[in-house]
């Protein structure tokens, strides 16, 4: 059971990621995403200002699906590219626990030094693994606004 110093440093460390990548993910959805769904939006109201009253239902249910195509794509982009950082993150946390569990030898959770000294390592591990994930938020968005460009070109 992790003490509770550590897990108070721990939450630090993932409020402290978090709040990183809200400041990344929010710039991407006002600056990219809103004026995509805006468009969207301004393009279905389109399809219903050619429809007018007398309007095949079908031609404006694809007009309507046509419009979205951009938005979905350019959601789909971001949410990739967020679900590989979380994989990477995951995966490089993981390999914090690995290494705080092959250190664990039989009594040492009754010694309290050599328990310091695990829970030392795996906050180690854990602040440098927040520190290179917060470095890669800005390629990140970089590609992220490097793929939307493109995927709105086609």
């Amino acid at each position: 059971m992790a003490s509770a110093s550590l897990q108070a440093k721990a939450n630090e460390l993932n409020l402290r990621m978090e709040g990183e990548a809200r400041k990344v993910m929010d710039g991407v959805e006002s600056r990219l995403l809103r004026p995509i769904a805006r468009g969207s939006y301004a393009c279905v109201v389109s399809c219903y200002d050619k429809a007018g009253a007398k309007g095949s239902t079908d031609i404006l249910e694809r007009c309507s699906k046509e419009c979205q195509v951009p938005y979905q794509r350019a959601h789909a982009v971001v949410q990739q590219e967020v679900n590989q950082f979380q994989n990477r993150l995951n995966r490089a946390m993981q390999q914090c626990n690995d290494e705080a569990s092959a250190m664990m030898l039989p009594g040492t959770r009754d010694d309290p030094k050599e328990m310091a000294k695990v829970e030392d390592t795996i906050l180690k591990c854990m602040s440098g693994v927040v520190s290179d994930h917060t470095k890669q938020l800005k390629p990140m968005r970089e590609r992220i606004d490097g793929h939307l460009k493109e995927t709105l070109k086609n």
